[in-house]
């Protein structure tokens, strides 16, 4: 009785090892160029806020899974492998970015409206008494700042990384014949 390749430990530990680093790679280097639009939607000009960063956004994250299928090479031979490492990748592409969008609000620079807007919840009382307990109001601030950016850059930026750069893995295969 033959062993098939499928069932051969060894060749599917390399499998997993070459899509695993495959994914790692596109992510990396999706997650750096998202953080890099976090950055520059930090200019005050709209149409580059409303009509080009969502885009690019969404670019990246497509591109982050073609990138991922092309780094992982022969593995991918049908567009459903594409979309596995194209999801893994968007996994961790989604992570690099959410980091820095928490780092970014923890210094105020994104979320500063939920941060403001947390403060106006509070009485002058309710300020007053958190403040002798040492919870400022830069610090209450900050904190849903992050929170905020958690929820929306974090998980939700995630959700969508994964989506969309398995998006991109899938279509890998079908143009690379």
């Amino acid at each position: 009785m033959t062993v098939k390749p499928s069932q051969n430990p060894k060749l599917v530990h390399a499998t997993i090892n070459l899509l695993l680093n495959a994914a790692i790679k596109a992510g990396i280097g999706g997650g750096i160029a998202a953080a890099l639009l976090l950055l520059v939607n930090q200019i005050a000009f709209p149409l580059l806020r409303t009509v080009l960063i969502p885009p690019a956004f969404i670019t990246v994250w497509i591109v982050t899974g073609i990138a991922a299928a092309m780094f992982a090479g022969d593995r991918v031979k049908t567009p459903r492998d594409g979309f596995n490492v194209g999801i893994l990748a968007g996994v961790v592409a989604g992570t690099v970015s959410g980091l820095v969008a928490m780092l970014m609000a923890a210094f105020g620079v994104t979320f500063k409206q939920v941060g403001a807007g947390v403060l106006t919840q509070f009485s002058d009382a309710q300020l007053a008494s958190m403040a002798q307990s040492g919870i400022t109001e830069q610090l209450l601030s900050a904190i849903s700042m992050v929170v905020a950016a958690l929820f929306v850059c974090g998980i939700g930026g995630i959700l969508v990384a994964a989506l969309l750069a398995g998006v991109g893995g899938w279509l890998y295969p079908k143009f690379n014949k």
